[in-house]
């Protein structure tokens, strides 16, 4: 082979590997046409991605003027239309990276990622927040108790006793520096013997105001304020005294005093040898059939007198009738039943009732009079009917047992009355019918007696 045909070969094969290779090309280009036509690279905007914030450094707080931080962004992205169309926001994962800031007002990227493959991220709404953070301090405060009330006359209150005496308040640094003191709240009003509290402190300034927010440590207290008497003073309580008895058929069902207690003040032996209690003066309910009510004094010692001058009290005696039962027999009566039909039987006739009441009510009462038992038979038609009667009875008087509950009722159609011929006067025409026909026999035709 001469130089001349190996040149010719060389020419012809690389002839055909540029044709092979554009044909190549080609069969890319229309492969990528085709997909492109079948699922083509679009853009789309993704609402509703969930933003989280992460990395706030230990030592810092957001500042309580901190505008609110947005829930969700709403992302932009692009991708094979087919991938686009199955995406949701949980295929998304959207933070404020918060590992680089200060205390300070500044301004943060909102980044977001996904995992899907052939997604592309374009746009971020919003893309930035703004951020106030502040430093995160603590600092120790004096706890202290806020008495509220005083206790009765004659009885004093000690020196409280706070546990623990101080408190440590962790927050923002602007709003713990507020913080003059931590407060716990213990009520003395009415307090005869040591009171024991233990509660949540409240944080408050110097101008006592409260300050929210922020973390106390312990979260509660306990508090003891000592109360004692006062020397030459004693609380008794108060005994009524009652005589008689109330009108038959009623009873007692409660004695109540005002004040139930009272302070003393004289010689401290007196007041130390006197029983727990002061009595009074009897009240009479002899023959009482309604409440007794009635302002009496105490009896006390000479040298012992009541603090304020409260000499009398008010005794109030409760008195209710007695309960009873009382059996009655009724014969029910009936109502409502249309005018065209009758009652023809009812079975049973009577019926017995047991009532509970007030005794003198029951007393009062009369079977068919104030007690009654109604047979409503509004709308019934003719046949037999199984009623429950209806009990009248008065105010304060209530049904525990009928027999039977239920009557039987037979209804039948009222007869119809035969009517009865009325006289007619003669036709206008009878005035001219000849007058012999109506002129009696002539006395002459009688027989005479012989």
């Amino acid at each position: 082979m001469t130089n001349g045909d190996t040149v010719s070969s060389r020419a012809l094969w690389m002839d055909r590997l540029g044709t092979l290779a554009l044909a190549f090309i080609l069969a890319i280009v229309v492969w990528v046409v085709a997909v492109q036509r079948e699922n083509p690279v679009v853009t789309t905007l993704i609402s509703g991605v969930p933003v989280g914030v992460q990395n706030l450094p230990s030592d810092l707080v957001f500042a309580e003027q901190q505008p609110e931080l947005p829930n969700t962004v709403d992302v932009r992205v692009r991708g094979p239309q087919g991938v686009l169309n199955n995406l949701t926001p949980s295929d998304f994962t959207a933070t404020i990276d918060l590992s680089g800031a200060e205390a300070d007002t500044q301004e943060v990227p909102i980044k977001v990622q996904t995992n899907v493959a052939s997604v592309h991220i374009l746009d971020i709404y919003p893309d930035a927040v703004v951020v106030q953070l502040v430093r995160k301090v603590e600092k120790e405060v004096p706890v202290v108790a806020n008495l509220i009330g005083n206790p009765p006359f004659g009885f004093i209150a000690g020196t409280p006793v706070i546990t623990p005496t101080v408190v440590t308040v962790r927050g923002p640094e602007p709003k713990v520096e507020q913080v003059a003191r931590a407060e716990i709240a213990v009520r003395l009003t009415d307090a005869r013997e040591d009171v024991k509290v233990k509660d949540f402190v409240t944080l408050r300034d110097a101008n006592g105001l409260l300050i929210s927010g922020l973390e106390a440590e312990p979260a509660t207290v306990t508090v003891l304020v000592p109360v004692e008497q006062r020397q030459g003073f004693a609380e008794k309580t108060v005994l009524p005294k009652i005589k008689g008895q109330p009108a038959a058929n009623y009873r007692i069902t409660g004695i109540t005093v005002d004040p139930t207690t009272v302070t003393l003040f004289g010689d401290p032996d007196t007041l130390k040898e006197m029983p727990p209690f002061v009595e009074t003066i009897p009240v009479d309910i002899s023959g009482a059939t309604a409440d007794v009510e009635e302002m009496v004094p105490i009896i006390v010692p000479k040298s012992v007198a009541a603090v304020g001058g409260a000499q009398s009290v008010v005794v109030h005696v409760r008195i209710e009738p007695i309960e009873g039962s009382l059996t009655m027999t009724l014969r029910p009566v009936v109502q409502g039943l249309n005018p065209d039909l009758r009652v023809e039987s009812v079975s049973p006739r009577t019926i017995d009732v047991i009532l509970q009441g007030p005794l003198p009510k029951l007393q009062s009462l009369t079977a068919d009079v104030n007690v009654r038992a109604v047979l409503n038979l509004s709308g019934l038609e003719e046949g037999a009917h199984t009623i429950i009667p209806v009990l009248v009875l008065p105010e304060g008087v209530t049904v525990q047992t009928v027999l039977p509950e239920s009557v039987q009722v037979t209804i039948v159609t009222r007869p119809t009355p035969t009517p009865t011929p009325r006289a007619t006067k003669p036709a206008t025409q009878a005035t001219t019918t000849p007058t012999s026909t109506l002129t009696p026999t002539p006395a002459a035709t009688a027989t005479p007696s012989k």
